[in-house]
């Protein structure tokens, strides 16, 4: 049969199994203690004729051991009062015998949790005053007295280590708790980082996708109204193929929040079986390629004007840095054409030293949740990589700044790759 459970619940259920084997032992082997130990109590006592208080005492040590053991918990510590009590009483007599269940009073009262470790300690001495007192009155031999002492001495030793026992099983549970419930927390702070890595991932497709969409149906309308219905035809195509890759791109952003698996989800700007047929078509406004330079090539198809300077390729920026900086980029030209439309934007990336800063400015002001995503995504980069984004003499500044890949030596001066530095449209 299949076990339907967990780790935690399976390892709950041995340490379960484990308990109840060790209660039934110890219940068992309490039984036979007390069999042996009342058998051989009632037949000394009958040979030896001894006194009635003896039979009382006697009998009483042995029924609050049965009670202690088979009664409710809340009676355990009351009835190894009474075991050491009423054993210790009849232990001269007895000739030691009934010193068993003294003994075993006194584990129980070291070991009880709710109990100062004191108690038991003296009890012990109560019972040794006890038996003395009852073996000068019988007149024994010292060696009867001094072995009671050191079986008692042995009860409180076994019952600290019961308690230390105890104290460090109860430790490990605690900390197995606050372990597992760690690891709750760990799961649940990943959940909700995926959930606003996927939350930024949507509102990139629809500032950029959406934004795009909106700035093309302008243009064909305008084209339209002078009567170039050829160039409308193509703006249309254009913004036909743009929504449907936006439309591809917010699925795959769900597919993640579904944790489906990354093979399901299709390519970067092609659009999926859901698309609506439309087929690839060579326009402006989707450049080939993801990063920077393609940005700024869809911005300048939007009608915007852009002024680059420095390596577009950011060939000395790791892979994951330079997805969280293209990603930032995005974000700054869609806030630039929807809050500043047909003003020119600036984008500059420059080498200095160990880092690389990346400017994008246009001429107004804008806030939302494209920056707290920017924002978002540097502070999960950690280390020396920062945005900031700010009003500066009347334009906003879109400012990042990154550290260079370790293996990644530094260019020549005045030597630049990707033909884009210094365009101006």
């Amino acid at each position: 049969m299949t076990d339907l459970r967990g780790p935690e619940g399976r390892a709950a259920g041995t340490d379960s199994a484990r308990g109840r084997s060790r209660a039934g032992l110890s219940i068992g082997l309490n039984a036979v203690g007390i069999v042996v130990v009342a058998f051989w109590f009632v037949r000394n006592g009958v040979a030896q004729e001894l006194p009635v208080w003896v039979w009382v005492t006697g009998a009483v040590a042995l029924a609050a051991w049965a009670v202690r053991e088979y009664g409710p918990p809340r009676i355990a510590v009351p009835a190894a009062v009474l075991m050491v009590g009423a054993g210790s009483l009849a232990v001269v007599h007895t000739d030691g015998l009934l010193l068993v269940p003294v003994i075993i009073g006194l584990v129980v009262l070291e070991a009880a949790p709710t109990l100062p470790v004191w108690v038991a300690v003296v009890a012990a001495l109560a019972a040794v005053v006890v038996v003395a007192a009852v073996a000068t009155a019988a007149g024994t031999s010292v060696a009867l007295v001094l072995g009671t002492a050191l079986g008692l001495a042995l009860g409180v030793v076994i019952g600290v280590s019961r308690r230390q026992l105890r104290v460090a099983a109860e430790q490990a549970r605690v900390l197995e708790e606050q372990a597992r419930q760690a690891d709750r927390d760990q799961q649940r702070a990943r959940l909700l980082a995926d959930r606003a890595r996927v939350a930024r991932d949507v509102h990139d497709v629809l500032a950029h996708s959406l934004g795009g969409l909106v700035l093309q149906l302008d243009a064909v309308e305008a084209l339209l109204e002078a009567g170039r219905v050829e160039d409308a035809r193509q703006r249309a195509t254009d913004a036909r193929a743009l929504a449907a890759d936006g439309l591809t791109e917010a699925r795959r952003a769900v597919r993640a929040l579904r944790d489906d698996q990354p093979g399901d989800a299709a390519p970067m700007g092609v659009p999926g079986p859901d698309a609506g047929g439309v087929a690839e078509s060579p326009r402006a406004s989707r450049p080939a390629g993801d990063g920077i330079a393609a940005l700024v090539d869809a911005h300048r198809s939007f009608g915007g004007t852009a002024v680059v300077q420095g390596d577009l390729d950011l060939p000395d920026v790791d892979e994951a840095t330079r997805a969280v900086v293209v990603s930032a980029v995005r974000e700054a030209l869609s806030n630039a054409r929807r809050h500043a439309p047909g003003r020119p934007v600036s984008l500059s990336v420059i080498r200095d030293g160990d880092a690389v800063d990346v400017v994008v400015a246009n001429p107004v002001a804008a806030d939302g949740h494209g920056l707290l995503g920017m924002r978002e995504r540097f502070a999960e980069l950690g280390g020396d990589a920062t945005v900031e984004a700010e009003r500066s003499d009347g334009e906003f500044v879109v400012a990042m700044h990154v550290p260079v890949a370790q293996d990644v030596e530094r260019p020549a001066v005045g030597g630049t790759s990707g033909g884009t530095g210094g365009r101006t449209s």
